[in-house]
């Protein structure tokens, strides 16, 4: 089975007596999607591509949890510091049997919002996985409800958008176009100057945070794997001609590889060090 040899979670593993790390955690990612009302979806993805690989052939698993009345904020249909504990409490114990059953499944990622916290598996024995499901379910007293979907299907809404190229997946003709977060850092005189230029090019101003030193801008683009490519040639040159840093957000490394410290990588347009660059490690 070719899930086991993946942890079911990507989770850091330590020696509880000694603390000594064992296993470290798997970078995971904080997305926003937005709904067709204008609403946010609040994504936690886990960023493991031979974990994805597999899971491109296998069914992805959307768990949905139906809490109760009372821990769900009618506000912005966010759960409450309380529903999110009972929604944790099922996935620890989820993944805690499945390891005991010795289940070919590995969580992919979740979903907050819409009333509800959801779960993403992906499994190798579906029928095994929802007995598994079942009975946690069962027993912390939630409504539960599983679809079946394919990793192809679920990319727009899970996925870092450069993943998508990156593991060659087809979107649907529908979803190639969708309105994508941009984050970026830099001192705050830059930033302004970066949003000026951002909106002569059609994006949208999201916000600033002035402590923290980021610019949230938003557009429409294509999330297919050129089209995604093309937008990043554009707007990573752009950030760091004005001093400024894009937080990596929708890729699959991240942010380190676009700190100003660093030669920019040359799928983002960077330039392909020379031959004495190659050899002195300067790019």
């Amino acid at each position: 089975m070719t899930l086991l040899q993946f942890p079911v979670t990507g989770e850091q593993v330590s020696n509880e007596e000694t603390e000594e790390v064992i296993r470290e955690a798997e970078p995971h990612r904080g997305l926003v999607r937005y709904r067709p009302d204008g609403g946010e979806l609040f994504i936690h993805t886990r960023v493991n591509m031979a974990l994805m690989r597999a899971a491109a052939s296998l069914p992805i698993l959307r768990l949905k949890i139906t809490p109760r009345g009372n821990e769900v904020m009618p506000r912005d249909g966010l759960l409450t510091p309380k529903g999110s504990q009972r929604n944790y409490a099922f996935l620890e114990k989820l993944c805690e049997d499945l390891v005991a059953a010795n289940c070919p499944a590995c969580y992919i990622a979740e979903q907050h919002g819409e009333g509800r916290r959801d779960f993403y598996f992906t499994s190798e024995d579906i029928a095994g996985f929802e007995q598994i499901a079942g009975r946690v379910a069962e027993a912390l007293a939630f409504p539960l409800a599983v679809e079946r979907h394919s990793l192809a299907a679920l990319a727009p809404l899970i996925l870092p958008t450069e993943a998508i190229g990156d593991l060659g997946l087809e979107v649907a003709a529908d979803a190639r176009i969708r309105p994508t977060r941009f984050e970026f850092r830099g001192a705050e005189p830059s930033l302004a100057k970066l949003r000026a230029a951002l909106e002569k090019r059609g994006y949208r101003f999201l916000g600033m945070e002035i402590v923290s030193h980021e610019l949230r801008m938003a557009k429409d683009v294509r999330i297919d794997g050129e089209g995604f490519r093309a937008v990043l040639k554009e707007i990573v040159p752009l950030a760091r001609s004005l001093r400024c840093s894009y937080c990596g957000t929708e890729t699959v490394e991240g942010l380190d590889q676009f700190l100003l410290t660093r030669p920019l990588p040359e799928r983002y347009g960077g330039t392909r060090p020379g031959l004495f660059g190659r050899l002195f490690g300067r790019g």
